[in-house]
């Protein structure tokens, strides 16, 4: 017998932030970070360790290390939205990701506990 993997909730309405560009009539929309594949949240959770860390020891991050985390973030959001990095410049992409995270409950780099 086959086991057959239950559908995502990613896209159940109670699992979506939804979010409006300037200029565009359309609503985007990204899943919860909870509903992220397991893969990009370790990513960003291995990527964000040494910055945490640094933030913790009350120094500034390494740029290199940051410019990673950033890459990452721009893979997600150009996974679930296509072209929104094309369209805001960086404080509203800063506005985004942090309301993203609010939405979501975390803070980029952390794992939320699976659904």
């Amino acid at each position: 017998m086959v086991f057959e993997v239950p559908a995502s909730k990613a896209s159940l309405k109670q699992n979506v932030f939804e979010f409006k560009v300037p200029g565009e009539r359309k609503t985007r929309s990204l899943p919860l970070m909870q509903y992220t594949p397991i893969g990009f949240r370790s990513k960003l959770e291995r990527l964000a360790r040494p910055i945490q860390a640094a933030q913790q020891a009350g120094k500034d991050p390494d740029t290199d290390d940051l410019r990673a985390l950033g890459t990452m973030q721009l893979e997600m959001l150009e996974q679930y939205s296509p072209g929104v990095t094309d369209a805001l410049d960086d404080q509203q992409l800063a506005a985004l990701l942090k309301a993203w995270q609010d939405a979501s409950k975390v803070s980029v780099g952390e794992s939320p506990a699976l659904p």
